[in-house]
């Protein structure tokens, strides 16, 4: 689902495979990023990643992407597990005291899991990714920790 993401195919395929395997090797580092997979018997089913920013005024404040279950698990509490795992990851961070995130108006159940751990819509930016002429709005989300 092209609009579950704010980065493109056509981007991230252009990215060698040093820059895949730094992105692997930083799950779980604390070096302003974190990814956490799931996988059901030995493929990857799911993702969900956050980056926190360096600079001393935003390195409070986490952001969540890469949010991603494959078709045919959803439903199955693979989201709740990733979500959990990576706002419990985040709370041992001393540094990190909200959490941020975005998603587009139609992505209904990415909004109610986010919604169920508590994450507060707080405001709309319009036509904010562009995907194929297609224009999307977003809503801007927030978990204070």
């Amino acid at each position: 689902d092209p609009t579950a993401f704010g980065s493109s195919y056509e981007e991230e395929i252009l990215f060698e495979d040093d820059i895949w395997q730094t992105r692997l090797n930083s799950a779980y580092h604390q070096d302003g990023n974190m990814t956490l997979y799931a996988e059901f018997e030995g493929k990857l089913v799911g993702l969900m990643g956050a980056g926190w920013s360096q600079r001393i005024k935003y390195s409070h404040v986490a952001t969540i992407y890469s949010v991603y279950v494959t078709a045919s698990m959803r439903g199955k509490g693979i989201g709740s597990q990733l979500l959990q795992t990576l706002i419990d990851n985040l709370a041992t961070l001393p540094q990190i005291k909200k959490v941020n995130l975005t998603v587009t108006l139609d992505q209904t159940s990415a909004i109610a899991l986010y919604e169920k751990f508590g994450f507060k819509r707080i405001g709309i930016a319009h036509q904010e990714l562009q995907i194929d002429g297609q224009f999307y709005d977003i809503y801007h989300m927030e978990k204070l920790l």
